[in-house]
């Protein structure tokens, strides 16, 4: 695929941007270089920027922890919408509509892992720590006795590496880390007691996995997220309701706050084909791909001979779709290198 210029010229022919955060405007420590005067100028040129991320934490939340890094509402983008926001939005204002994707009349939850509670204030919805008494299980931040679990660092039980696109695909009690560690079977394990209940699960993040870290050092990984422990679950033969990018919902949730735009003025902007770009194609409205984010970390792990172009094209037509939660176009309307103007 060509791999085109600026984004002010990509972005001309649309009023309203979607703008993903982690790989686009974030690197999981930082905002990218220029992130901040780039949505200025788009916001100066009539765009209106609505972030739409794929984080559980509820979007006042989520804008006070990034206006601490310099990027303000009303200043670089108009609005805020996390899929924990929007998941709290459907629970809370369309309880019908909640209970059909639930498959239930649900009044109780159990959060597994890391529970954000924030998402349940103001609810129907009664926490409890008791597995049988919860109606489902909420699907929290993934984490095992050891803290959290990489994704790039994994073994089969040949000692031969596991690719991170085909870590869904195995058997976790057969991998481990490069230490010994076998988080991934501590997570099977937690999952076939919940299967054994036959609990569904909640998830407010389908996203597989996310920058992050171990061992309070400064360096970053890709770590295991919510959508990696579903798609697990949903291997064993249980049922996980997600809420967030892929899924239709939240981009027809985004489209209510454009003012009423046609979907051929309204792009996303994403760094992640299975999240981001078959969401907004099967949304029906355009997608920008930039190759920060997601696809460094499989371009770092790919030949070094190979080409910009071929990486691109095997991301695309290879890894993308066996990580894919929904049938649709992985490819991009457009790709950058990255979202900020030089």
């Amino acid at each position: 695929m060509e791999i085109e210029g600026g984004i002010m010229s990509v972005t001309e022919r649309y009023d309203a941007l979607f703008v993903d955060i982690f790989g686009v405007l974030f690197d999981g420590a930082a905002l990218y270089e220029r992130v901040l005067q780039t949505l200025e100028k788009l916001r100066r040129n009539g765009k209106k920027i609505i972030i739409l991320s794929n984080s559980t934490q509820i979007s006042e939340d989520a804008k006070v922890g990034y206006s601490q890094k310099g990027m303000v509402e009303g200043v670089h983008y108009d609005r805020f919408i996390t899929s924990g926001e929007f998941l709290r939005h459907v629970i809370v204002n369309q309880r019908e509509e909640f209970s059909k994707r639930m498959g239930m009349d649900a009044q109780t939850v159990k959060c597994i892992f890391m529970g954000n509670s924030g998402i349940f204030q103001g609810s129907h919805l009664k926490k409890t720590d008791d597995y049988e008494s919860a109606d489902f299980l909420y699907l929290g931040v993934p984490r095992i006795s050891y803290g959290a679990v990489r994704m790039d660092d994994v073994l089969d039980e040949s000692n031969k590496p596991v690719s991170l696109e085909d870590v869904l695909h195995s058997d976790w009690h057969k991998l481990k880390d490069s230490q010994g560690r076998r988080g991934f079977s501590e997570f099977a394990h937690q999952l076939e007691i919940c299967l054994e209940k036959n609990k569904v699960l909640l998830a407010a993040n389908p996203d597989i996995f996310s920058p992050g870290t171990l061992d309070h050092t400064r360096f970053r990984y890709p770590i295991v997220t919510q959508g990696c422990i579903g798609a697990y679950y949903e291997k064993l033969g249980g049922k996980v309701v997600y809420f967030g990018k892929p899924f239709r919902e939240i981009f027809e949730y985004a489209k209510t706050m454009t003012g009423g735009l046609p979907d051929e003025k309204i792009a996303m902007i994403g760094d992640t084909p299975w999240t981001d770009i078959v969401g907004a194609n099967a949304a029906g409205i355009s997608s920008i791909m930039v190759l920060t984010g997601i696809p460094t970390e499989f371009f770092d792990r790919m030949p070094r001979s190979m080409t910009i172009d071929e990486k691109l094209d095997r991301l695309l037509d290879k890894i993308a779709p066996k990580i894919a939660k929904i049938n649709g176009s992985l490819k991009p309307n457009h790709v950058l290198r990255r979202f900020s103007q030089s």
